[in-house]
C-alpha cells in the first residue's frame, strides 16, 4: 500500500483494496496498446490496486493482460486485485468466460467475479436455478475465483433481499451524489451483513461533471474539482468500499487521485447537507426511492424516472433513451409503456408529487418516434 491513497478492507475476506477502482470499459478506441497498458501501470504505482474489467468492454482484458505483465513482478511486494465478469446462466459458458479472462490477462485466478449484470430478482433466482452459482462455487473451490461476488441496477430493498439470499463477498452496483435514494437501502443492507460495497458510475453515468453548475453543492472545499466533490461523497461514507472510476486519460486519472489524497473526512452532517442540496436543487428530478414501484401493469417506474432525468439534466432525449438501454436493458422494442391505464397510482404515492403520468407519455412518445426512425 502506498502513502497517499485510502485503502479499505472489502467486506470479510481481509483484502485491502484502494478506495478508487479503476474501471476498465472507457479505454480509447484510437490510443495504442501501450498508451492504455501504461495508464493502468501508471495507476498501480500511484497506489490503486483494484482493477475492474468484463469480457463485453472492448479491449479492456487484453489492454490489463498487457499491463500486468509488468504489474505480476511487484505483485508478492504490491498487491493488486483483479475484477471481471460473466453474465451466463449455463456452468458451461461461465466456465469458458473465466478460461477465456485468464488467458487474455495473464493471471492465474480472479479476485472478485461477479454474477454479472442482475437487473432483477427474477432474473437472480432464474441464474440460480440453472446452476450458475454452483459453477462460481466449482471455480471457487479450483482456485480460478477468490471470492464470489454480484453486479446489479436492481433498486435497493430488491439489492438487501438478494444479498441476505446468497452469502456474496460484496456488489458492485450504482451509486453516485445524482442518485443515492435509489441504492441507499441496498448499501445499507451491504453494510449490515458485512459485504464489500464497490460504486460503479460514482459520477452519476457522467450526468455530474456534464452540469457542474448544477451539481456545485458537492465542492465542499474551495480547492476541489466537481469531480472530486462527488467522489469524497462516496469516499467518506464508511459503508462504501471502493470508488470505481473509468479512466481513460491520464487527467482523469490525476483528478481521481486527488480526491483521495489525505484530507478531513466529510462529516455526516455534511453528507447529509450534499442530500438535502440535492433535492432541495432539483425538485423536478426523480430521487429514486421507488414508491412508485407498485403499478399494476407492472412498468418499471422507478427505471423510467431515473432515464428521465437525464433527459430533464440535458434536453437531450436522446441520453434518456440510452439510459434505459444500456444501464436498465429496456430497448425500444418493450412494450411496458403500453400497458399504462393512466391510473394514477404511482401519482398517488409520489413523495416529491411528481408529473409521473405525463413524463410516462413523453418517454412514449421519444421511443415511438426512435422506433419510426429505425
Amino acid at each position: 500500500m502506498l502513502a497517499g491513497m485510502i485503502y479499505n478492507t472489502y467486506g470479510q475476506t481481509g483484502i485491502d483494496v484502494s478506495a478508487i477502482g479503476f474501471g476498465g470499459m472507457r479505454f480509447p478506441e484510437t490510443a495504442s496498446e501501450e498508451t492504455c497498458a501504461g495508464l493502468v501501470k501508471t495507476a498501480y504505482d500511484a497506489g490503486i490496486n483494484y482493477f475492474d474489467t468484463a469480457p463485453g468492454y472492448g479491449r479492456s482484458e487484453d489492454l490489463f493482460g498487457l499491463a500486468f505483465r509488468d504489474m505480476l513482478r511487484t505483485r508478492e511486494q504490491r498487491p493488486f486485485y483483479v475484477s471481471t465478469k460473466s453474465m451466463k446462466a449455463e456452468p458451461g459458458e461461465i466456465r469458458r468466460d473465466v478460461e477465456t479472462s485468464l488467458r487474455r490477462m495473464g493471471i492465474e485466478h480472479i479476485d472478485f467475479l461477479h454474477v454479472w449484470c442482475i437487473l432483477s430478482l427474477e432474473a437472480f433466482h432464474h441464474r440460480r436455478e440453472r446452476g450458475a452459482l454452483k459453477e462460481f462455487e466449482k471455480l471457487h473451490d479450483e482456485g480460478l475465483a477468490r471470492h464470489i461476488v454480484v453486479s446489479t441496477h436492481m433498486p435497493g430493498r430488491d439489492i438487501g433481499e438478494m444479498l441476505r439470499a446468497y452469502p456474496f463477498a460484496g456488489v458492485l452496483l450504482g451509486y453516485s451524489a445524482s442518485n443515492f435514494a435509489y441504492r441507499e437501502a441496498g448499501i445499507e443492507a451491504a453494510a449490515e451483513l458485512g459485504r464489500g460495497v464497490v460504486c460503479m458510475n460514482p459520477l452519476g453515468g457522467g450526468t455530474i461533471p456534464r452540469h457542474p453548475e448544477r451539481f456545485v453543492f458537492v465542492q465542499t472545499r474551495p480547492d476541489e474539482t466537481i469531480v472530486q466533490g462527488a467522489l469524497r461523497f462516496l469516499l467518506d461514507d464508511p459503508r462504501i468500499t471502493v470508488a470505481l472510476v473509468g479512466i481513460d486519460t491520464q487527467e482523469h486519472l490525476h483528478e481521481a487521485l486527488g480526491a483521495a489524497a489525505p484530507h478531513e473526512p466529510l462529516s455526516d452532517d455534511g453528507r447529509a447537507g450534499i442530500r438535502e442540496s440535492l433535492q432541495d436543487a432539483f425538485n423536478e428530478l426523480c430521487t429514486g426511492c421507488s414508491y412508485c414501484n407498485r403499478c399494476p401493469q407492472n412498468i418499471p417506474i422507478p427505471k423510467y424516472m431515473e432515464a428521465c432525468n437525464h433527459w430533464l439534466l440535458s434536453g437531450d432525449p436522446q441520453q434518456m433513451l440510452n439510459r434505459l438501454r444500456y444501464h436498465w436493458g429496456i430497448g425500444l422494442e418493450d412494450d411496458a409503456l403500453e400497458r399504462c391505464t393512466d391510473c394514477g397510482q404511482c401519482e398517488d404515492a409520489c413523495t416529491q408529487h411528481l408529473p409521473i403520468r405525463a413524463r410516462l407519455r413523453q418517454i412514449r412518445e421519444e421511443v415511438t418516434k426512435a422506433r419510426a426512425a429505425g
